[in-house]
């Protein structure tokens, strides 16, 4: 497994701010957080990013977009060899911000559709899902390049067919399937039956096979535990290894959904916290424990580190949704598992 000296990818979170407050948000971001960083704090860290090798950084919050400084932010990482990206609910994207971006230099925004109006709207607030559609759409008449990210969780994952054929209609460039962790105000009632997580990665390696136009990714370490004949849909967890993430108060974690702080920037430089760190070690080192030990899978995968430490507080426990360690515990309820997954998730041909 190939492990870069320093991550290639960081998630920089400037700040906690944000005009919704929604039921899974990983930040706990809401009206009255903070705006975070300021613009030299912001381009000091970008700066520190682009001495260690890093080559694409992704804005978030809370609402990056809130930032009236965001243009000048991503200006500094494309001039210091960044490619960036951003994401966003769609409420601030007016036209004229959607061209501003473009003219920064932007080469991505994400934005977030978690189902279709009812589904999205209980999630997020009454109006958003409108909100979201009409920013997706500004951002491609703008000529920027747009994702859509729809998070699973087990009230909404059987739309997971019918929101890939909404990027399609709308002419999306790229359909993010994000893995819903219960971190910040997402509840652990919404995390996904292992055999309903398995599903929908199936499902989502088919669309990529019959959808080569649209570029489809997913945050997903159990790609790798998937059948030979989904080879090409092969992952693993990067937390602590290509990715990580820094924090409006100035910590460096593993990755955005992993919320241990593996120093502070107000102390060292970012390159003497990731270099020193005895926790990106063992996330390196794949020695995981419990069912994820003797798996076949171990270093292709590794297990999702952010859920066995949010659930068991080890960093190095097994996976606690993944569907090899939990499938033999119980026959009977693994079958009655699966029957409910084909019932919900349809196929991704029939949507």
């Amino acid at each position: 497994m190939f492990c870069p000296s320093f991550p290639l990818h960081f998630v920089f979170i400037l700040g906690y701010k944000c005009n919704l407050a929604c039921s899974h948000c990983s930040s706990n971001a809401g009206i009255h957080g903070s705006l975070g960083y300021s613009t030299g704090q912001a381009q000091n860290i970008l700066h520190q990013m682009a001495e260690i090798g890093v080559v694409d950084v992704a804005f978030s919050g809370g609402e990056p977009l809130l930032r009236l400084d965001l243009e000048e932010v991503i200006r500094y990482a494309r001039a210091h060899g960044l490619s960036t990206g951003t994401s966003t609910n769609g409420y601030a994207m007016t036209e004229l911000r959607a061209r501003s971006l473009k003219a920064a230099g932007l080469d991505r925004l994400q934005v977030s559709l978690d189902g279709t109006r009812d589904a999205h709207d209980r999630i997020r607030g009454t109006g958003a899902f409108d909100k979201a559609i009409s920013a997706i759409k500004r951002s491609l008449e703008a000529g920027l390049r747009t994702h859509i990210c729809f998070t699973a969780m087990r009230s909404n994952a059987h739309l997971l067919p019918e929101m890939i054929d909404q990027a399609l209609n709308l002419g999306a460039h790229g359909f993010n399937l994000s893995q819903f962790v219960p971190t910040g105000r997402g509840s652990a009632a919404e995390a996904l039956e292992p055999l309903m997580a398995k599903r929908l990665l199936e499902i989502w390696c088919d669309a990529a096979i019959r959808n080569p136009t649209l570029h489809l990714t997913a945050h997903s370490s159990g790609l790798a535990a998937l059948s030979p004949d989904a080879a090409h849909c092969r992952g693993g967890c990067q937390a602590g290894i290509s990715i990580g993430c820094i924090t409006p108060l100035g910590d460096v974690t593993p990755c955005v959904m992993f919320p241990l702080s593996l120093g502070s920037l107000k102390e060292r430089t970012l390159r003497e916290i990731w270099s020193g760190s005895p926790t990106i070690k063992r996330l390196r080192s794949r020695e995981v424990e419990g069912a994820c030990s003797s798996c076949a899978h171990r270093i292709d995968c590794g297990g999702c580190r952010a859920s066995a430490w949010g659930m068991s507080g080890d960093i190095m426990a097994e996976d606690p949704y993944c569907w090899l360690a939990r499938g033999a515990a119980s026959s009977a309820s693994g079958r009655n598992a699966k029957k409910s997954a084909s019932l919900t998730c349809r196929p991704a041909e029939e949507a």
